[in-house]
C-alpha cells in the first residue's frame, strides 16, 4: 500500500548521497590519513583533524533533509567567520557552533539518514 513513499525516500537518499559524495570523500580521506596503522578506531586527534570536514558533511546532508537546523548552522558559522572568532575557546579548542553541529546530528538521526561513516 506504502510502497511508493519508500521508493521516494530511497531516491531522495542516493540523489543527496551523490550531491554530498565530494565533502563525504574528503571526510572519510582525512580519517585514514590519521588513523592508525593497525586499522584500530581512528585516535583522538584525527578526530579533532577531520572535525570540520564532518561539519560540512553534515551540513550538506541536512540542507536536504533538516532545513531549519542547517541554516541556524550558515548563520552561526557565517557569523562566526566574519568576527574572526571560530573558537569560542583557544585554550580549549571548543569550535562555536557545536550546538548548531549536534542538532543537525540529532535531525539526521531522528530521520535516519546519518551516514554510516559519521558515526562517532
Amino acid at each position: 500500500m506504502f510502497g511508493w513513499f519508500v521508493k521516494v525516500d530511497e531516491e531522495k537518499r542516493l540523489r543527496v548521497r551523490k550531491r554530498c559524495r565530494l565533502d563525504m570523500s574528503a571526510f572519510v580521506n582525512c580519517r585514514r590519513a590519521y588513523s592508525t596503522p593497525s586499522g584500530a578506531p581512528p585516535t583522538e586527534e584525527a578526530g579533532k583533524a577531520c572535525d570540520t570536514l564532518r561539519s560540512q558533511v553534515l551540513h550538506c546532508y541536512s540542507s536536504q533533509y533538516c532545513e531549519e537546523e542547517s541554516k541556524a548552522y550558515e548563520r552561526c558559522y557565517h557569523s562566526a567567520v566574519s568576527k574572526g572568532r571560530y573558537y569560542d575557546n583557544m585554550k580549549t579548542m571548543e569550535r562555536s557552533c557545536r550546538d548548531q553541529v549536534r542538532r543537525m546530528e540529532r535531525c539526521l538521526k531522528r530521520q535516519r539518514v546519518l551516514p554510516e561513516e559519521l558515526r562517532k
